[in-house]
């Protein structure tokens, strides 16, 4: 009897014993369990920053005469997305230095573009690379080659992207566009449409342009803001070359014209909710990536400042907004989208739609 009381003392003991310990260790575990959960999440990948999106929204040019290292600050110091070369070095070469060091310290791969139209608007012009301008082709087959080889030139240089063909339509010899143009207007969009798929073919984006379209005059602008007198009714015929395009290539970009359409709109059509979003995306049905042209030309900007004009792009629907003359004005137009969207003026929702459209580009042709 006396050992079973011994026993049962015992048993009851290190019951005690066990429930005092779990009371200890349990505090212990929740502390720990506590403290793991922060380091999962600070380990998590974090998305692009807003400054990042906004910079991967524009693209500056280059120079012969300029400085690399100037631009390479622009890309690791403003997250710019895209350079155009504007003018060649002596040896061309040089170039595939350039656009390689360029690469190498930008975050994310960067859009790489000439304006190489052939004919009048040629920025490589020596010997090793072919001239032919879009009023010497004929038909599809030699539009097709002279993309392709024209592709296969530029790719070999660390170019990417090309600001061409032209698709505005020019029937006077005296037009701002005329020796730009394909000579046969009819076929124009067959021709477009071949030069496009040999740039493709050779892993060079060729950009369409000047959508809506220039007025067949001489009105340039890169001097004045030219003004072409269509209504909505006569908008599906002038823009037919485009509206076709779309329909039978979707070419993944296009490029804007700072043209006013005064019967329409009150800005020009780079500035324009109507032209870029309205009608070019909802009408047209275009899904691609929008570029502006250059932001400093005389059309916009002696009609308004460069940092407001970028703002007014986005809000309209541009996605990629270009300073190709004038590179130094990006910084500064950069900061006046991050505080537009600071204030309210432009949605961050609206930069994240161009960035994702923007990357989705580059992941499919670079």
């Amino acid at each position: 009897m006396k050992a079973l009381l011994i026993f049962f003392i015992i048993l009851v003991g290190l019951s005690i014993i066990s429930i005092f310990v779990l009371l200890l260790k349990t505090p212990h575990a929740s502390l720990i369990e506590y403290q793991a959960e922060p380091s999962r999440t600070t380990n998590e990948k974090t998305g692009p920053s807003l400054e990042e999106k906004v910079g991967q929204l524009f693209m500056v040019g280059h120079w012969a005469n300029g400085s690399v290292a100037s631009t390479s600050a622009l890309i690791t110091g403003s997250h710019i997305g895209g350079i155009i070369i504007m003018s060649a070095p002596a040896a061309a070469t040089e170039i595939s230095n350039w656009t390689g060091t360029w690469q190498a310290q930008a975050s994310a791969p960067l859009l790489i573009s000439i304006d190489q139209e052939g004919g009048p608007v040629t920025r490589l012009k020596g010997s090793g690379f072919i001239q032919t301008g879009q009023r010497e082709i004929k038909d599809t087959t030699t539009a097709y080659e002279v993309g392709r080889t024209r592709g296969l030139e530029l790719a070999a240089l660390g170019i990417n992207m090309n600001f061409s063909p032209v698709l505005d339509t020019a029937k006077n010899p005296d037009s701002f566009m005329y020796k730009r143009v394909f000579g046969n207007t009819e076929e124009s969009v067959a021709l477009a449409s071949a030069m496009v798929k040999g740039m493709n073919d050779a892993n060079v984006i060729a950009v369409p342009k000047h959508f809506p379209g220039h007025d067949d005059t001489s009105d340039d602008s890169h001097l004045t803001l030219p003004s072409v007198q269509v209504n909505k009714t006569g908008l599906p015929t002038f823009t037919a070359p485009f509206n076709e395009l779309i329909e039978s290539s979707n070419p993944p970009i296009l490029m804007t014209a700072h043209v006013l359409f005064p019967q329409i709109d009150t800005v020009p059509a780079t500035l324009s909710h109507f032209f870029l979003t309205e009608y070019l995306r909802g009408t047209l049905g275009f899904t691609g990536v929008i570029i502006t042209d250059d932001m400093s030309m005389d059309a916009i900007d002696t009609l308004v400042p460069s940092n407001q004009a970028a703002v007014q792009a986005l809000q309209a629907g541009a996605d990629i907004i270009l300073f190709a003359a004038e590179p130094e004005r990006a910084p500064a137009a950069i900061s006046a989208v991050l505080e537009a969207v600071a204030n309210g003026t432009l949605s961050e929702a609206r930069i994240t739609e161009s960035y994702d459209r923007v990357q989705a580009l580059k992941e499919a042709n670079l």
